[in-house]
């Protein structure tokens, strides 16, 4: 029997998209609640990104029996907040041109750019901080992780 091995994108990819649900889910809750328009409450997608890289680090090396090289916990950040970021962009995008654009009124200064390119000028910016977050992310946690005498415990 061929065993499967275990690669950084493999993982990346697999909690990134644990991650985006998770955020969705969140967004969803707090639209329901009715407490979309509270900016402050959006701070939480960030550290759903920032516990979901945590975790995937977190299984990677325990995947590989607790060897983990820098750059491949680096890496499971990078591919973690990349596939999350775009599952998030793609729901805001989504949900706002079909629902409302309720969402981006708190980020508009004022109305001389329009709906259309404040959501996507928003849109850009989502993805480059979920990319950004997600490896500086990694790079932190690795800080923790890379360490051979670390134990981790179920």
């Amino acid at each position: 029997m061929e065993q499967r091995q275990v690669t950084v994108q493999k993982t990346g990819t697999s909690f990134g998209v644990m991650t985006g649900i998770a955020a969705i889910l969140y967004m969803v809750l707090i639209k329901l609640v009715g407490l979309i328009e509270n900016v402050s409450l959006h701070f939480l997608v960030g550290v759903i990104l920032v516990v979901g890289v945590c975790l995937a680090i977190r299984r990677h090396k325990s995947t590989k029996t607790g060897k983990l090289g820098y750059l491949e916990g680096i890496g499971v950040g990078f591919f973690v907040g990349l596939v999350s970021s775009v599952l998030f962009t793609l729901f805001q995008v989504i949900t706002n041109k079909m629902f409302d654009m309720a969402f981006l009124y708190p980020y508009m200064v004022d109305d001389t750019s329009g709906d259309e390119q404040a959501l996507w000028v928003l849109a850009v910016i989502w993805l480059m901080m979920g990319v950004v977050i997600g490896a500086f992310v990694g790079y932190i946690a690795m800080q923790f992780f890379k360490r051979p005498d670390h134990k981790l415990t179920s």
